[in-house]
């Protein structure tokens, strides 16, 4: 379904907020307020995945407990609050029986598109091959928000090395060939080839910015240095533009494996990209207040987990900003370092009652 209202709340801090004080969300932290006997924000469970048939007067909840299939709210109503500089910034106040999926996700680094040539045999010579013209094609380029606009030049959808994706490899086809040549008279064997090829990739000027490439002596692998580039490589003979790749047998091709890129979860730059695209989208998050230079709230390297919110709204699903669906969504990021939280770091296990931070989970009502 396509969603109304999207928000970001991003959780530095690891737990979520504990106060009774709204105001008292400091910048860099998340609360779950709730509307009960008591306001306050919730640091303990939100709902509860099993019931206590046990109808002794002993305080036991594992003799006789029942797993229910749609969670039992605890709260009649929650708000998620964002801690910034000056008023928090928080989402509608949420009916719990209009909430309708809960999703976590745990974080999964982003690994770039790569590939790995392996020469067959000892016989891949100069002597016999020739010159050897290698060629990277660009099947895809980044489409992500940082690679279009990044204001704060955080380069956090560079993988490796320091160089911004050259607009040079940018085309309206996006299949753009680089070339390089290697001289046969640059190697003798498998090895020498090996050697002589990184060296051209690392020598040109635009290669050299889209692929890291390494020398494994048997090996040589090519890995794309930034996120969404996707490319394809084609050796040849220079003289006949023959395939070395080619599925025939013999002792002068090349093998190639091919590994695709992992796009991951709750990476820097898929957390900033959300974190500018909600805010230029809809007022820094939301519609309650537009203040003036927010501050960002992503942190460099930070592993955050995912946790997602859907929920209806009571308003018709034609009324809003685009695109109009019938659900709006509150996304929480949350992490405290560079290595991703387990059980027993952060109480969103307890919260979401996850029990578990290493494997997505999923509660439907």
């Amino acid at each position: 379904m396509g969603t109304n209202l999207n928000q970001v709340f991003i959780l530095n801090t690891a737990n979520l907020e504990a106060t009774t004080d709204y105001d008292g969300v400091t910048a860099g932290d998340v609360g779950i307020w709730t509307f009960g006997a008591t306001d306050t924000y919730a640091a303990g469970a939100l709902y509860a995945t099993t019931v206590d048939t046990d109808t002794s007067d002993a305080d036991d909840t594992t003799v006789g407990a029942l797993t229910v299939a749609n969670p039992l709210w605890l709260y009649t109503d929650l708000q998620v609050v964002q801690g910034v500089a000056g008023n928090p910034i928080a989402s509608p106040i949420i009916n719990t029986r209009n909430i309708k999926r809960i999703q976590f996700e745990p974080f999964v680094a982003t690994v770039g598109h790569k590939t790995v040539l392996t020469p067959n045999g000892t016989t891949f010579t100069g002597a016999t091959i020739g010159d050897v013209t290698i060629r990277v094609i660009a099947r895809s380029v980044p489409t992500d928000y940082l690679s279009y606009y990044d204001g704060d030049s955080t380069n956090y959808t560079i993988l490796s090395g320091n160089d911004q994706f050259p607009l040079s490899a940018f085309n309206t086809t996006n299949h753009k060939a680089i070339s390089v040549e290697v001289s046969g008279s640059d190697f003798t064997n498998a090895a020498t080839f090996i050697d002589a090829a990184v060296t051209a990739i690392e020598g040109h000027g635009i290669l050299n910015k889209l692929v890291a490439v390494a020398d494994g002596s048997t090996t040589m692998t090519i890995q794309s240095k930034h996120v969404g580039f996707i490319f394809d490589v084609v050796i040849t003979k220079t003289a006949d533009n023959s395939d070395l790749i080619a599925g025939a047998a013999g002792a002068n091709l090349l093998t190639e494996t091919v590994t695709g890129q992992v796009l991951g979860v709750g990476n820097d730059w898929q957390v900033l990209g959300e974190e500018l695209r909600c805010r230029y989208r809809q007022g820094n998050f939301n519609r309650m207040y537009l203040p003036q230079n927010p501050a960002t709230l992503t942190k460099a390297d930070y592993a955050y987990h995912k946790i997602t919110i859907e929920y209806a709204h009571n308003w018709p699903s034609s009324t809003g900003i685009a695109p109009a669906g019938e659900l709006n969504q509150a996304v929480i990021y949350a992490a405290d370092s560079s290595t991703a939280m387990v059980a027993g770091d952060t109480n969103i296990d307890a919260a979401f009652v996850l029990g578990d931070l290493s494997a997505a989970k999923t509660f439907v009502w």
